[in-house]
């Protein structure tokens, strides 16, 4: 028999670099590439599902979630957003799969953040886009400077995606400069794509603009995963134009026919204030973390790093480290196999990260401080 052949669009798909890493650790390591928060779910949220799990209706919901959650996720991202622009989804990487999918024919370019998640690059390529980057540069902070977003632009251009607070970097965007990007978008009639996952953890006096402020038709994509330590519930959503909404909710159904029931009901909990008190502890403590890990990487390192204003990441310019150790890639893999410590190499969120590696302070002070001890006394020996 002949064997079948893989699709075109699925050749060459493999893992990020960020779980190829990972996947090379072992027990002994200290995992400092964690992708999320190294807090359990609010008890108040774990408590009352345990109370409801018993009496709730856990059969099929309508495809673009309940009505209530879908309303009350409409309520916080703005007083003017109907409720069916809305569609609930398993997590907001799913949400990211479903807008795509509805807008990019083959051949259409997606601006993209260089560095910046790898699942943008990877979402665009599986369904025949064409992922063009756009750069965050280190003496920038790696915030955004809409003019090199409007330099990039093609009659080929259908969308841009904006991530603020920004993984890997923990830069966040100003209301200036987001502004500036929205009128530039809606000139050459791209679509903005906001991903806000982060946006509920930072270090500022207050919550980062969305460019959605300037352009309400913008595509927002969130979740509970970060902002309420709710990763494995797999629980986001989507806020689409409004005549998208047939479209996004009959892909999603065709995907996964609705977001898993337990978790939507224990986000109707969250959005109704139950975790409100542990979830603002929990990002005092990321400050502070934050702010111990700085001074953690300053003290024993001495490499330079922009000091993040949201999300929970380190980026740290290990350039001068490539001519003993070769590139990012080499040097996260290093580290993990001979210093048991898992970084995450720059290049992993494309190639304006080379030279870099993401920490996250996320995991204890005690484990991210003897992360950087191993590390240390790794370099120390070299």
């Amino acid at each position: 028999m002949i064997p079948p052949r893989l699709a075109a669009r699925a050749s060459g798909m493999e893992k990020t670099l960020l779980r190829q890493i990972v996947d090379l650790a072992d027990s002994s390591c200290i995992d400092l590439g964690l992708g999320e928060l190294a807090f359990a779910t609010p008890g108040a949220i774990l408590d009352a599902v345990v109370r409801g799990i018993g009496r709730w209706p856990l059969g099929y919901t309508a495809n673009a979630g309940l009505p209530e959650l879908r309303s009350k996720i409409a309520a916080r991202a703005g007083s003017n957003i109907d409720p069916e622009r809305v569609c609930v989804t398993s997590g907001s990487e799913e949400a990211l799969f479903i807008a795509l999918a509805a807008l990019i024919d083959p051949g259409d370019e997606i601006l993209v953040p260089d560095p910046g998640f790898p699942a943008y690059e990877k979402i665009v390529r599986l369904w025949g886009g064409v992922p063009v980057g756009y750069p965050l540069l280190p003496e920038d902070g790696f915030a955004l400077r809409s003019g090199r977003i409007e330099a990039l632009l093609s009659e080929r251009t259908k969308a841009c995606i904006i991530n603020s607070p920004g993984n890997p970097t923990g830069a966040v965007h100003s209301g200036k400069e987001l502004e500036r990007l929205a009128g530039t978008l809606a000139l050459h009639g791209v679509v903005p794509i906001s991903d806000e996952v982060y946006r509920e953890l930072y270090y500022g006096d207050s919550r980062p603009e969305s460019i959605r402020t300037w352009l309400p038709e913008t595509i927002v994509v969130d979740s509970l995963s970060k902002s309420a330590a709710m990763t494995g519930w797999r629980l986001g959503w989507c806020i689409v134009p409004s005549d998208w909404s047939r479209s996004i909710i009959a892909i999603h159904q065709t995907t996964v026919t609705c977001a898993s029931v337990p978790a939507q009901r224990a986000a109707l909990l969250v959005f109704d204030g139950a975790a409100e008190a542990e979830q603002r502890a929990n990002r005092d403590e990321l400050r502070r973390r934050r702010d111990l890990a700085l001074r953690c990487l300053k003290e024993s390192l001495g490499l330079p790093v922009v000091e993040p204003k949201g999300a929970f990441y380190l980026f740290m310019d290990v350039s001068s480290w490539r001519k003993d150790l070769g590139s990012s890639l080499e040097i996260a893999r290093t580290l993990v196999t001979e210093a048991k410590v898992v970084t995450i190499p720059g290049v992993a969120f494309g190639r304006g990260g080379e030279g870099f590696l993401r920490l996250s302070f996320a995991p204890s002070p005690e484990a991210f401080a003897e992360g950087i001890r191993r590390i240390a006394a790794f370099r120390a020996a070299r």
